[in-house]
């Protein structure tokens, strides 16, 4: 029985590696057009992954998901360079993500080409229902999602991303590029390491942070009474928020003016660079920050 049991437990073990590996199909490798269609269960989420190409994704018109990926090939590269890697969890949830040669999605370098060399891009189209979570990431290009996803995460590593229409939270990150939101319904997260932000949101609240560029945020609402920041380390930062809006403010700025259509009840000593007050009858804290450029508070 001593030596029964490692083995009853090595036969076990092997038999869920397999199963695990058998829930990811390398795919399309010899497709200059890989496309894929499926369903999955709503509040459940589809994760796009693109090493180097654009993504846009629209709403889908019924319940089924679909992808179609594009490769264009360009110097020495060749098609079958690229192929796609299919993963689906247990819960229903999808993920799809292009990748080179023999290399994993996790990021396992095993071909001798790496994506460094550019030679195949990948354009990808998305159509998601809208009760479904998105989460879609590109290595270099831009980012386009109009009206689909409950909740979206969005990455780029050098490239615009613009997400209009959501219902839910929205996470955006870009290395470098301008970021465009319009008409969200739920918090906004956005960082970018170079590049400026504009956001229309009708409830809020919202998160900002640009290594350098403007931010213009307009909230006409704001459902949650939480902490709000705003950072850019060169660049002017306009915020109209709602008129009744109540809150303690903390504005910095290396070089530039404060400016603000609330009436301020200041705290401590007054400065042109830092200040610290109360609008209306206090609340959550409004943080601004800027290294260089002007703030604008204004009422909506």
């Amino acid at each position: 029985m001593r030596s029964t049991l490692p083995a009853l437990l090595l036969t076990l073990s092997l038999t869920g590696a397999i199963s695990a590996v058998a829930d990811a199909q390398l795919v399309g490798r010899n497709e200059t057009v890989y496309t894929w269609q499926g369903t999955i269960p709503a509040g459940g989420q589809f994760t796009v992954k693109n090493f180097n190409g654009p993504i846009d994704v629209r709403p889908a018109t019924g319940n089924t998901v679909e992808l179609r990926a594009e490769k264009r090939v360009r110097g020495g590269g060749e098609v079958t360079d690229v192929a796609f890697e299919v993963q689906k969890s247990s819960n229903g949830d999808v993920s799809i993500c292009s990748t080179q040669n023999d290399d994993s999605c996790d990021g396992d370098r095993r071909g001798d080409h790496g994506w460094r060399n550019r030679q195949v891009t990948v354009v990808m189209t998305v159509l998601i229902p809208r009760n479904l979570r998105l989460k879609v990431a590109t290595g270099n290009g831009a980012l386009n999602v109009d009206g689909a996803g409950s909740e979206v995460q969005a990455s780029t590593g050098n490239g615009r991303v613009h997400i209009g229409e959501t219902q839910g939270t929205v996470n955006v990150s870009t290395g470098n590029g301008d970021v465009d939101v319009r008409n969200a319904k739920a918090r906004v997260r956005v960082s970018t390491g170079n590049g400026d932000v504009d956001i229309v949101t009708a409830e809020g609240p919202v998160e900002v942070s640009s290594g350098n560029g403007d931010i213009d945020v307009r909230m006409s609402a704001l459902r949650a009474k939480e902490d709000m920041s705003f950072h850019t380390g060169s660049g002017d930062v306009k915020l109209t928020l709602p008129a009744n809006y109540n809150g303690e403010l903390d504005a910095t700025t290396g070089n530039g003016t404060i400016r603000s259509d609330f009436d301020l009840k200041v705290k401590g000593q007054l400065s042109p660079r830092h200040v610290r007050a109360t609008i209306g009858e206090g609340g959550p804290m409004l943080r601004l920050e800027t290294g260089n450029g002007e703030f604008e508070i204004r009422k909506g």
